[in-house]
Parts: structure tokens; sequence; C-alpha cells
């Protein structure tokens, strides 16, 4: 069927048509998806995973700019616009619909101002006296709003701390040595204990970052219930790794590891500076009391967590003299 332009086809379709509004329609999402593009530019009060910021951001920008070809095209009355409004218009119904039900189901709330547009362009009666052939430039472009659309309802699934491309527990490998020394001349314990802990990964993710934590806790008292060992000095002596440091998202989970002992210190790994290179690292516990009066066995333990989302704990060990 041969596609029949309207009369004065130099003149945008009318505002009450599927075209006219569908025009409108895109318009106002693009300006609705670009504001967001701009507002991720922006450092987040909430970190979130940059590669899930990258991949939605970039979808929703190369979205954008298809909905303004489109309604521009369907502003000069294109052919290939006119064919794609309907399909286009149903893939931004069905993935808001989408969304929508995600986020509801989420505990959220979201105003579905893509499903309203959609329908309420979808409603309108055409303008157009025939529908032109869905070929070429019109199947790339709805082919493109779809790949586009896919990207951006499961780019948290996929893309998100703890998504399918992230690492797995599988993937982490960590050991702990532990010199606990022997008692002196006159039985008193050792004035410190060397701990060399090490961890590695056998895969990785792109874009790598937030922050892991590696904590150390322990637990040992004297006979009047004072601790044996305290942290000795712990400078930072590789990239990435900082003492003390804990931060969004490992914390909570690090913080409950550090409360299963006495005694902790953590810290924590930029994997944006590191990402998923092996670590190396040795700690000291110095002795708390100069003769601890009838010392009890020292327990120590080392955890790797990882973005909140596991831990990994390396096998304890018990210094006893």
């Amino acid at each position: 069927m041969t596609f029949v332009r309207p009369p004065l086809e130099i003149e945008p379709p009318d505002s009450d048509s599927l075209e006219g509004r569908a025009s409108l329609g895109l318009k106002i999402l693009a300006l609705l998806n670009g504001f967001g593009v701009v507002l991720a530019l922006f450092p987040s009060a909430i970190p979130t995973a940059r590669l899930w910021t990258v991949s939605f951001n970039v979808a929703s920008a190369l979205l954008v700019a298809l909905f303004l070809v489109e309604a521009r095209g369907l502003d000069r009355w294109r052919p290939w616009a006119v064919a794609v409004v309907r399909p286009l218009l149903a893939v931004i119904a069905l993935a808001g619909a989408y969304h929508f039900v995600a986020v509801i189901l989420d505990g959220r709330m979201r105003v579905p101002f893509d499903v309203v547009i959609a329908i309420w362009a979808l409603l309108a009666k055409p303008q157009s006296e025939s529908l032109p052939a869905l070929r070429g430039r019109g199947l790339g472009a709805v082919g493109g709003a779809v790949g586009l659309s896919a990207v951006m309802l499961f780019s948290q699934p996929l893309f998100d701390w703890g998504g399918a491309l992230d690492v797995r527990a599988a993937d982490l490998h960590t050991s702990m040595a532990v010199d606990c020394g022997q008692k002196d001349a006159s039985g008193n314990i050792p004035e410190s204990i060397t701990i060399t802990y090490d961890w590695s990964w056998t895969s990785s993710s792109p874009l790598p970052d937030g922050l892991d934590a590696i904590v150390l806790d322990w637990d040992g008292d004297d006979a009047q219930g004072r601790p044996l060992y305290l942290i000795g000095p712990t400078p930072d002596t590789i990239p990435g790794l900082h003492s003390g440091r804990f931060g969004v998202p490992s914390q909570p989970m690090a913080e409950a590891v550090a409360a299963e002992s006495r005694g902790s210190w953590h810290w924590g790994v930029e994997l944006l500076e590191r990402g998923y290179e092996p670590g190396h690292l040795v700690m000291t516990l110095e002795r708390a009391q100069d003769l601890p009066p009838d010392p009890q066995p020292l327990s120590i333990k080392a955890s790797y967590v990882h973005l909140g989302i596991f831990r990994q704990d390396a096998a304890p060990v018990t210094c006893t003299w």
C-alpha cells in the first residue's frame, strides 16, 4: 500500500491526532529522561555501582536522541517515522508498565508518565490516510528502542553490586598465617604477634568500584578480664588499602563481623583504585600489659567483606603458650 501524506505536508500533524500526540509525548519523555541524565552527572548522596550508573544513563541518553529523531520525523511526515510510531509507543508502554510494577514490588513509588503518554497517544485517531511499511530505518528505530529499554530495565540486576556480572564468593581466595611466638625466659607472653593476610580473585567485573572491607578480630583476656593484645601500627602499605576506613556498601556487614569479638580493626579496600588485584597485608598485635596474669588462649580471625554482599572467613588461629 502506498503511503499518502496529508495535503499540507510541510505542516506538523494535528495536535489531536495519533502522530501529533506522539510527537508531543516523545518530546516530553525526552525532556524528562534528559533531565535524569543531567542529574546523574552530579554526585549522589547514595553511592551506586558505577557500571550500573553508566549503562543506565548511556542507554537513557541514546533513547532521548531516538525520541527526538522520531518526533522530528513525525513533524515532517517522514514515512519511516509514521510507520514506527505505533510499535514505538507500544514498546514505551510495555517497558514503562514493567518498570512501574518492579518499583511497586520493591516498596517504592513511581508515577508512570511514560505509560500514560504512550496510551494517550495510541488512543488518538491517526491523521495519515494509510500506514507505510515498517522496514529499514523504521525497523532499526524499533529495535534500538527495544534494546535500550531492555538495558535500562535490566541494568540493575546485571550491572549493580552483586549483579550478574559481579564476582562471586567462589572467586575469592583468602588465607591467614599467625606467628604466635613463645613465652620469654620469665614466662611472659610475646610482646607482639605478627599476622599476615593474603587475598586474590580468580575473576573480575568491569568497571569495579565500591568499598570492600577486611576485618581482623581477636579474643583473649588475662585473669583480671583485661585484653591481652591491642592492634599495633597500621600504616597504609599498598595502593587502595586504607586502614580504619569504613563506608558504603560494606560497612553494615563489616561492623557485624567486628562485633563478633572483643578486639577488632578494619581496612577498606577501594575497588576503584585497586580493582581485583591480589593483596598482602601484614598486621601486628601488641601486648597490652607488661605482665598479664594467667593469660588465656588468644583466638584470631580475619574476614573479607565484598560490597556488603558476602563475607569470607579465613581459617581462624588460636595462640596458646
